[in-house]
C-alpha cells in the first residue's frame, strides 16, 4: 500500500510570510523608538542633579555659617559669585561634542544655576 501525500493549499504562504516579517519589522522599529526616545529622555534630565547640588550646597553653607566659620573660608569651599552685590551658588553642566577638547571639540553649555546665598 502506497499512502498518498496530500499536498497542501499553497496559496496562504506568502501572505503568512509577509505577515510575519511586518510583525517582525513592526517590533524592531519600536524597540528602535524606544531606545531612541530613552536616550533622549535621559540626557534632558541634566539640571536636576545640578539642583540637587546647589540645594545641598546652600544647606551645608547654613550649616558652617552657623557654627561660626567665617565667610571668607565659605567661599573658597564653595563655588560662590557675587552680582549687584549679592553672592551667589553657580553650578554648570558642560557637554563636549566632536570629542575631547584638545583635539577640537565644542564645549556645549547644557545647565547652568545660580541660586542666592541664604543669609
Amino acid at each position: 500500500m502506497i499512502k498518498k501525500i496530500k499536498t497542501f493549499n499553497k496559496k496562504g504562504d506568502l501572505p503568512v510570510t509577509l505577515l510575519v516579517i511586518g510583525i517582525f519589522a513592526l517590533c524592531g522599529f519600536a524597540l528602535l523608538t524606544f531606545f531612541i526616545s530613552d536616550f533622549r529622555a535621559g540626557n534632558s534630565f541634566v539640571g536636576i542633579s545640578i539642583l540637587q547640588k546647589v540645594n545641598s550646597n546652600a544647606d551645608e553653607y547654613s550649616f558652617y555659617k552657623n557654627n561660626g566659620m567665617k565667610e571668607d573660608k565659605l567661599k573658597t569651599f564653595f563655588n560662590i559669585t557675587e552680582e549687584y552685590g549679592r553672592n551667589y551658588f553657580y553650578e554648570e553642566k558642560f557637554e563636549t561634542k566632536g570629542g575631547v577638547l584638545f583635539f577640537g571639540g565644542k564645549k556645549v553649555l547644557l545647565f547652568s544655576v545660580q541660586y542666592q546665598v541664604p543669609s
